[in-house]
């Protein structure tokens, strides 16, 4: 689903500005190799000032991500809010609104719109995507798998902590590094 804002009032005139209520259902989407899933829809605002040569659109919205916890492997829901700002040029006949380049003076990228207007669709599943967490977590304290047994630790201690085999046989000979010399050696 797209979001498309009208701004046939406010693209001939410098200083006029407007503002509208945003929301967004997103698709699943592959992100650090697993798939985001997006539960709820993405609601807020967007405010769009005409500032002569440009339109400047500054958008606010909050929602929810499904993201899959990079210790114990459950899914989980995390809250996303983002605010961003994005400025939009007429395209020129020919040119796409899909088209974006930085503007020299300002060093931001700016973004094209045609037919009166302005697709916020990409630029709010960027800065969504932006806003996750590199490594997502489900709690702060979540103990992850064991790496024996992969039994769930947030659930309780597992019974693969035995203290015959918890030297690996390759690395057994390492372990006489690490006593102290006695008296008769």
């Amino acid at each position: 689903m797209s979001v498309r804002i009208d701004v046939s009032d406010i693209k001939e005139k410098a200083g006029l500005q407007k503002r509208t209520d945003l929301s967004v259902n997103l698709e699943p989407v592959e992100f650090s190799g697993q798939e985001v899933r997006f539960p709820e829809p993405f609601t807020g605002t967007a405010e769009i000032w005409n500032l002569g040569d440009r339109l400047l659109v500054r958008a606010e919205v909050s929602g929810a991500a499904e993201l899959v916890c990079s210790r114990c492997l459950k899914r989980y829901t995390e809250p996303v809010s983002v605010s961003f700002d994005e400025e939009f040029v007429e395209a020129a006949p020919g040119k796409g609104e899909s088209d974006a380049e930085e503007d020299a003076e300002s060093g931001l990228t700016v973004s094209f719109y045609t037919d009166d207007e302005i697709d916020l669709t990409g630029p709010l599943r960027d800065n969504i995507l932006l806003a996750l967490p590199m490594k997502p977590l489900c709690r702060e304290d979540c103990k992850g798998l064991c790496p024996r047994c992969g039994k769930d630790l947030n659930e309780g201690p597992c019974n693969c902590d035995r203290p015959d085999d918890k030297i690996d046989p390759r690395l057994a000979v390492l372990q006489d590094l690490l006593r102290k010399p006695d008296s008769h050696s």
